[in-house]
């Protein structure tokens, strides 16, 4: 049997420019427990990060711009899917990377959003881990000088 990747592949080919710290979080989660933990961990990695539910990002991204964006898929209102999609129609956040966070299994949610403009998927299973080497990835931090 072989060894799971260190970090998900990613769905997109692009090149993803290296960002200053603080690396910028936005989780977008409607599971608040879930969310504030979350946010707890990034923080203490060294990121800046916060939280909003699906519609309550779209308010957001209005006035603060995020280096990258952890979207669960399965939310009230708004899903996953169509908040990378609304993301998408905003000019500052058309490069911005997308996570898809999700307990859907892969395979149930790269056509759809690959579609949405979403950049990778991260199970939610695979804990923090897993999450934080993809976000090395999609938001590479410079070498020191």
């Amino acid at each position: 049997m072989a060894a799971a990747p260190l970090t998900p592949p990613l769905w997109t080919t692009r090149e993803f420019s290296p960002v200053t710290p603080p690396v910028c979080v936005l989780i977008v989660e409607d599971d608040y427990d879930l969310a504030y933990a979350l946010q707890a961990v990034l923080e203490t990695e060294g990121f800046e990060a916060r939280t909003a539910d699906s519609t309550g990002c779209l308010t957001l991204i209005r006035r603060w711009i995020p280096h990258i964006v952890i979207a669960d898929i399965e939310m009230p209102l708004l899903n996953g899917f169509e908040v990378a999609r609304a993301m998408r129609q905003v000019a500052h956040m058309r490069l911005v990377p997308i996570i898809a966070h999700t307990s859907l299994a892969e395979e149930d949610v790269t056509k759809e959003g690959v579609a949405a403009g979403m950049d990778a998927y991260c199970s939610k299973s695979d804990g923090p881990t897993m999450l934080l080497a993809l976000l090395g990835r999609v938001a590479p931090v410079p070498l020191g000088p």
